[in-house]
């Protein structure tokens, strides 16, 4: 490593170090953590509510009137959730949120949990084009016993005619760029999920405040005039490199008393492997200060495993801010990642790439 390169290494990782302390400093001095939760493989299940109680946090019936008999997910088993459950949520809205909200936020995250390797329910989340002619499946390199870790390692095996115009593949580099197809989903679908989330995991003193958002989620169609509140956000980070992605981590912020008008009252963040989802919930009352002057802003959180000598190794953490505001079905929306491939395997127009960490663009 030449002198230059050793100092441009040394202003990096203190342009790092800075960016992570200053945000970490901000909410701070802006938010108290309500609730957190942090799971790995290994971790003992957590049961959210009182199971004897029987009363639905969400649509506020009680037994016999709805039933309690399913296991209820805090935060979908599609991303790999095994540990937090919630005694609290009938059958008839676990079904309800299934159908209306979580199978959106499925499908807008698929092409992230099938590249990131992220285990759901039914293994591994294929991609399949609707010509059949490209597909991503995981294959197990190695069982639990194999890696000592208690978790099964997936490979990647990637399948495309040879003039796909869906890849740029890059042998010097050992580099694919891939286009990728999200199923068709509603954007304040997505977004209701994640409050729904929020709201599983929230302390009674916070979630008495939110019956608005109950009812709001609940609704059986997505309308602006249903709740006229604007804009619905997600920011989302990428964090590049491999990182844990047999995990969930989720946290729940509440503005601190006296903090800084210019940020809005509760925040909840999920992190899965590479990617962290942050939003703000809707809260007109709290906030109506905020947006009446329409002056708020946010620091983005840290995803926990993208430390300073990870970012220096393998990049810097990218975000973007998606508007989820939208009540109409989106088709033919894609989404571009770059990931370095282990093997390339000659077959008649078909590309095979196995054991890729992707990057998202």
């Amino acid at each position: 490593m030449t002198q230059s390169a050793e100092i441009n290494a040394v202003q990096l990782r203190a342009d790092i170090k800075k960016a992570m302390v200053e945000r970490l400093e901000w909410f701070d001095t802006r938010y108290k953590i309500a609730n957190m939760f942090a799971f790995r493989p290994d971790s003992e299940r957590v049961y959210l509510g009182d199971k004897a109680k029987q009363v639905c946090r969400y649509c506020g019936r009680a037994a016999p009137e709805v039933k309690f008999k399913k296991l209820a997910h805090a935060i979908p088993d599609q991303v790999g959730n095994d540990w937090l459950f919630d005694y609290e949520e009938c059958d008839t809205c676990n079904g309800d949120f299934a159908k209306r909200i979580e199978d959106d936020f499925g499908k807008w995250t698929l092409p992230w949990r099938s590249l990131g390797r992220i285990k759901g329910k039914e293994g591994v989340p294929s991609i399949k084009s609707n010509d059949k002619k490209f597909r991503i499946d995981a294959t197990v390199a190695s069982t639990p016993a194999e890696t000592g870790s208690g978790a099964v390692r997936h490979d990647l095996k990637i399948l495309m005619g040879a003039n796909d115009v869906r890849h740029e593949l890059d042998e010097a580099t050992k580099t694919v760029k891939l286009t990728l197809d999200r199923p068709a989903y509603v954007p304040m679908g997505v977004f209701k999920c994640l409050v729904k989330m929020a709201i599983a995991v929230m302390p009674p003193d916070v979630e008495y405040r939110c019956a608005h958002l109950k009812k709001w989620i609940l609704l059986p169609t997505h309308t602006f005039e249903s709740y006229p509140y604007r804009p619905l956000s997600i920011l989302y980070q990428f964090a590049p490199g491999p990182v844990p992605n047999d995990g969930v981590a989720c946290w729940l912020l509440r503005r601190k008393l006296g903090s800084p008008d210019d940020c809005l009252y509760i925040q909840f963040i999920l992190q899965l492997s590479n990617h962290v989802f942050q939003i703000a919930l809707p809260m007109h009352i709290e906030d109506r200060k905020q947006l009446e002057v329409g002056k708020f802003t946010t620091a983005l959180w840290p995803n926990t495993w993208a430390n300073v000598e990870h970012q220096l190794r393998y990049g810097r953490t990218g975000h973007k801010d998606f508007d989820m505001s939208g009540t109409e079905l989106v088709r033919g929306e894609s989404t571009l990642m770059t990931f370095n491939y282990d093997q390339l395997i000659d077959q008649p127009d078909i590309v095979a790439v196995p054991d890729a960490e992707p990057e998202a663009d």
